[in-house]
């Protein structure tokens, strides 16, 4: 039977006690209906992964015992930060989902001159990124991942030409004359992928400008939640932990 994962912020160790949110526990209870004494695991990345199980279970709140580690946290071989072009409901899930089970350390979301999507009212964007790390912490839950990526309020395009520091920056576009297996990449990466409707010819001499690399993932004009997703595959399968 496989068992259910949870990331939890709480310091874990053996043979300790952890109340679980609100929203942890009515998933538990009213979802998976999980009984006292029934199996979880518990991770996070600065302790690491435990083996738990149920201590008591009432509405909206149980209580879990946590024994044995089974996991100690290892630094993964690429940093990856990933300024993503913000796409439309469906298809920006998808691309922040499978971005993470593919390994990546931190999400941007990004506007850029096609992009369709902005966000005026404050509050209409604490419900998205509330919404949207809800989603980086079940994709890290169901990957196996031990840390859980952190999603950024968006920045406008220029913003992300500025994260230079030591890392290698690469932007994805299909006018690109470089492939990846042509670039000298370090640990840390920051990568750029655009919306739907790709980035303006405008930004992609502002970004080579500013020494990023305009890289091309093949002949084919890539959908905006597929592009980081090849993107990142290519990139852990070369240089990564695949």
């Amino acid at each position: 039977m496989r068992v259910t994962r949870l990331h939890s912020p709480d310091k874990l160790s053996a043979n300790s006690t952890v109340n679980l949110s609100a929203d942890a526990s009515h998933y538990l209870i009213n979802v998976l209906r999980l009984r006292v004494g029934d199996p979880v695991n518990l991770f996070n990345a600065e302790d690491g992964e435990f083996q738990a199980s149920l201590l008591t279970t009432k509405k909206n709140a149980v209580s879990v015992a946590v024994q044995d580690q089974i996991t100690v946290y290892t630094r993964p071989r690429l940093m990856i930060h990933l300024f993503l072009g913000i796409s439309r409901g469906d298809r920006m899930d998808f691309a922040i989902q499978k971005s993470v089970e593919l390994g990546v350390m931190t999400i941007t979301p990004m506007y850029s001159e096609f992009g369709e999507v902005k966000f005026k009212q404050a509050e209409r964007l604490a419900r998205k990124l509330q919404h949207w790390q809800k989603i980086a912490v079940n994709a890290a839950e169901q990957s196996g991942r031990l840390d859980v990526p952190t999603v950024k309020e968006p920045i406008e395009f220029q913003e992300s030409l500025q994260s230079g520091d030591n890392r290698t920056r690469l932007l994805f576009d299909a006018s690109g004359d470089v492939s990846v297996g042509d670039i000298e990449v370090g640990e840390n990466l920051a990568l750029l992928t655009g919306p739907e409707g790709g980035f303006s010819a405008q930004e992609l001499s502002l970004a080579a400008d500013k020494g990023v690399n305009i890289v091309r993932l093949g002949p084919r004009i890539l959908r905006t939640e597929t592009a980081p997703i090849a993107a990142l595959a290519v990139l852990q399968d070369r240089f990564g932990d695949f």
